[in-house]
């Protein structure tokens, strides 16, 4: 023991060690109940074509064929977020019908490993940290991301919600990451044409993505902008014309007759521009107050060892963290406008995903450059003697702590616990169980006014919304029509 605590390495690897199989521990069970999971709600409405197209031909070109002449009219008729739809009809072609579970697959890989890149970017490249310490920080981060998303449902299992909000949060992240890649100069031709390419397809991607992420990611792209051309970076042209390409994809995003259209059948009214503005930053300020939580700050403190040891190895005088902390406030904030301008709230629960999952990149962004400017000015010169590390003996104590407060402020909603509790007790099986019943009624063409009884579970991760016990119901009817039913509803209580 006298040796591991002479030896921060060592201590380092083992925290390490310890955070990957937390990683595993959090992730394997929520991949695991996504197999229980079914399509509901829009998925029936948004897909038809799609999946009549690859039933008939298996044809990727054809469905691609599809989804343009399909993106197109949803641009007219809905919205503009054309990009994030016609990634969400792509996904469900192939496996709608017959492997929902790639929902999960494919948006919770995306989003852990899009982040994974982005905060081992910053950490290393830009900050010069060592991999493990960088690799602590990045994994843990996602963990509680992950555990503490406040409406799971929508962001890693609903289809129609996942895609269409995950994947473009995911994009953005990743364009972030390819851009402080090529702010620190990748070297070799292939790497920048490789980077060059990635920029362009996801501000692409994430110029015709939802609003949230939309106006977000805009804030960050003209920062980055600026900086490249503070400091005279070889590839400032560069960046400019990607900043140009996705302005020109915002405009046709917002300017949408779609969403006019979207607007017109909403009982909802917006607040005026300026107003909205002002309300996004009081919201944004409630918000940071009320969600950093006592995991959250357990979380901070254990990361003070680790970004003190990162903010000494960078020439970096850390100046003005004040006006750093307002500018990316400011970033944060901007996030609620969209909605508050057009529907006058703060948005529904795929919407509130991404402003946990920013508030927590917000927060400990700001405490690494507040630590780094508290270091710079006061630390005092560092003395030769070698001390014992209580690093390990810190994390361990930390993390008895953080799965008490975890318990204490999350329960039985935090994912995984709930994704364990299901799988363990059968809530998923039945729940999934009941589906296909309700499945060969559906399939069966002898009966067209079909009349179901409730799920008796309703898993907390799987189910969205029933149908209801009116015909006439949305919900209903999209259920209807997708397998050519006269009418659909739940039985009366």
């Amino acid at each position: 023991m006298k040796r591991i605590l002479s030896n921060e390495d060592t201590q380092l690897k083992i925290i390490f060690t310890g955070v990957i199989f937390v990683l595993l521990g959090v992730l394997i069970p929520l991949y695991i109940i996504s197999h229980y999971n079914f399509m509901s709600m829009d998925d029936m409405s948004y897909a038809a074509t799609a999946i009549q197209i690859w039933n008939e031909s298996h044809s990727v070109l054809q469905l691609f064929a599809s989804i343009i002449s399909y993106c197109r009219d949803f641009w007219y008729d809905w919205a503009g977020i054309v990009t994030a739809q016609g990634l969400l009809i792509l996904i469900m072609g192939p496996f709608l019908e017959n492997a929902y579970y790639m929902t999960t697959y494919i948006t919770l890989t995306s989003f852990v490993l899009s982040q994974l890149l982005l905060f081992l970017v910053i950490l290393i490249r830009l900050f010069h940290a060592d991999f493990f310490r960088s690799a602590i920080i990045s994994i843990c981060i996602i963990c509680l991301q992950v555990l503490l998303t406040p409406y799971p449902n929508e962001s890693f299992y609903w289809i129609c919600g996942a895609v269409s909000y995950t994947c473009p949060y995911s994009e953005a992240m990743l364009l972030c990451a390819m851009l402080i890649l090529l702010y620190c100069n990748p070297g070799k031709r292939w790497k920048k044409i490789v980077l060059y390419t990635g920029i362009v397809l996801m501000t692409f991607m994430v110029s015709g993505g939802t609003y949230v992420t939309l106006i977000g990611m805009l804030c960050v792209y003209f920062l980055t902008v600026a900086w490249f051309w503070y400091r005279s970076h070889p590839a400032k042209i560069f960046v400019t014309a990607g900043l140009i390409l996705y302005l020109t994809g915002f405009f046709i995003n917002v300017l949408a007759p779609g969403n006019q259209v979207r607007l017109s059948i909403s009982d909802m009214e917006g607040y005026p521009p300026v107003i909205a503005i002002v309300r996004s930053f009081k919201e944004a300020a409630e918000y940071i107050a009320v969600y950093s939580i006592p995991p959250c700050i357990l979380l901070a403190l254990l990361f003070i060892p680790l970004f003190a040891n990162i903010v000494r190895k960078k020439d970096f005088t850390y100046p003005l963290p004040a006006l750093i902390t307002l500018i990316s406030f400011c970033v944060f904030a901007a996030q609620f406008t969209p909605t508050l301008y057009t529907l006058g709230i703060t948005g529904t629960g795929r919407i509130q995903n991404i402003y946990r999952w920013t508030m927590y990149i917000w927060l400990y962004a700001n405490e690494l450059y507040w630590i780094g400017w508290v270091m710079q000015r006061f630390e005092k010169k560092a003395s030769s003697q070698k001390r014992p590390c209580y690093l390990l003996p810190g994390w361990i104590l930390g993390g008895i702590a953080m799965i008490y407060v975890l318990s204490f402020w999350g329960g039985d909603l935090i994912t995984t616990v709930s994704a364990v509790y299901d799988l363990t007790h059968g809530g998923a099986q039945t729940y999934y169980e009941e589906y296909q019943e309700r499945l060969v009624i559906l399939n069966d063409e002898t009966v067209t006014d079909v009349i179901f009884q409730p799920y008796s579970y309703c898993p907390y991760l799987l189910y969205p919304e029933d149908i209801t016990v009116d015909p006439d119901n949305w919900a209903n009817k999209a259920l209807a029509a997708y397998y050519g039913k006269n009418s659909v509803r739940l039985a009366e209580e």
